[in-house]
């Protein structure tokens, strides 16, 4: 482990009270990257290398042919850094009536069954589902909104939640004939999981691929993570995936290695070549970190990083490949942590605040190449003090984290699980 960098001296809390992180406060605010984010295009996958494009020809096929109909495509505008306006798409955060963390009775009840006959019939053609389905209610016409988000996503896990859901009803179903349509429900999903999963094991945010930020590879809030923690379930057999056939859990395991090697390729370095972290998302086609929404810009993120890292120790005969990216992230932390300091924004006016003892605070994003906390607002403004920007988004975004503080616990249970040499 090494020695932090980012210790606070007690001469710099006044400057970090006032939103400064040391020296940083004093540069000026930037632009966004010329290329923040581009999207998969035809054009994009004719210039790469000859013996890579079959399959992206067929996976861009196959992803226009799962579209027609649907009326989406034509709704998002291609055109490589055009100004995303705000509030384009809609739909809720989480679905309502889905559990997961039930009482194994519950599962059984009829309250339950009700939700899940809901939850078949909210299921897009595609075969996934839209995030903040209202699984309390029949969906109605007006829930087909026609918008990015409308065919399917894994963006706040929906479609993961949904799946997870209905194999634990089917689980519990008995001799309940309605399991039948829970587990073919069940298995469209997991045909679109396998369709909507990049040639180099990444997976976008949406599916069918609708352009802009949603065509990276997502891992923000651990939506590949969630992805690949599920396809890992069902090739292990876990109890409530006992109808999946073996022949789709061999699939489920390999879809489950493509991932976890993207997960590898993706990983960032330092100028000296050591492993790091990961972006937030990355570009499908060059693996490079890539921008989202106008408030998330080009960086590095420890909190999607921490995800990352946390899925790869649970992975059990690891690789020297992943035991490298489990150290190189491992070390990452320590060296980028805030000290004596917290964050709160649900305070009336949101900011650094000194706090001896507090437990280790990470800023979400790192500057590329100089490991400078950034913030960035709507109008794609990256900032180095995070007092510069609007209430609004001070209040309504997660810059600064706790989560790596168990992080030296974990790694030392992980390393005692290693075979010793």
């Amino acid at each position: 482990m090494s020695t932090p960098r980012c210790l606070v001296r007690p001469a710099l809390v006044l400057l970090l009270l006032t939103g400064a992180l040391s020296a940083v406060a004093a540069d000026a605010p930037r632009p966004w990257e010329k290329d923040a984010f581009l999207p998969v295009t035809e054009a994009r996958i004719a210039a790469l290398p000859a013996a890579e494009q079959p399959a992206w020809r067929a996976y861009w096929q196959q992803s226009l042919e799962r579209a027609k109909g649907l009326g989406t495509r034509d709704l998002v505008d291609r055109t490589p850094n055009k100004p995303v306006p705000v509030g384009t798409f809609s739909g809720g955060s989480y679905s309502k009536g889905v559990k997961l963390n039930a009482p194994a009775a519950w599962y059984a009840s009829e309250e339950a069954r009700t939700v899940a006959d809901k939850v078949v019939q909210w299921q897009r053609p595609t075969g996934g589902w839209v995030k903040g389905g209202d699984y309390s209610r029949d969906p109605l016409p007006a829930d087909d909104h026609r918008d990015a988000w409308s065919n399917g996503t894994f963006d706040n896990d929906a479609t993961l939640y949904e799946m997870r859901f209905l194999a634990l009803v089917a689980q519990a179903a008995g001799e309940d004939p309605r399991a039948a349509a829970w587990r073919a429900a069940f298995l469209r999903g997991l045909d679109y999981i396998f369709a909507a999963q990049y040639p180099n094991g990444g997976f976008p945010q949406i599916y069918p691929l609708v352009g802009w930020y949603h065509d990276a590879i997502t891992y923000n809030d651990d939506a590949m993570v969630h992805i690949l923690e599920l396809c890992r379930d069902i090739a292990e057999n876990r109890p409530e995936f006992s109808f999946v056939s073996p022949a789709l859990k061999a699939r489920a395991a390999a879809s489950l290695e493509r991932g976890i090697q993207c997960l590898l390729a993706t990983q960032l370095r330092d100028a000296s070549g050591q492993l790091t972290v990961w972006g937030q998302q990355h570009d499908p086609l060059t693996l490079q970190p890539c921008a989202a929404r106008n408030f998330e810009p080009i960086s590095a993120c420890s909190n999607e990083s921490y995800g990352l890292v946390k899925f790869l120790m649970t992975i059990p005969a690891p690789t020297p490949q992943i035991i490298a990216s489990i150290e190189g992230a491992v070390r990452w932390f320590p060296a980028h942590a805030l000290h004596g300091l917290s964050w709160d924004r649900r305070r009336a006016e949101p900011g650094l605040q000194a706090s001896p003892g507090a437990p280790d605070l990470w800023s979400r994003y790192y500057e590329l190449g100089t490991d400078k906390p950034i913030f960035s607002e709507r109008d794609r403004m990256v900032h180095y003090d995070v007092s510069e920007i609007s209430l609004e988004r001070r209040k309504g975004y997660g810059w600064f984290n706790t989560l790596a503080n168990d992080l030296p616990a974990a790694y030392a249970a992980w390393k005692a699980r290693l075979p010793s040499k």
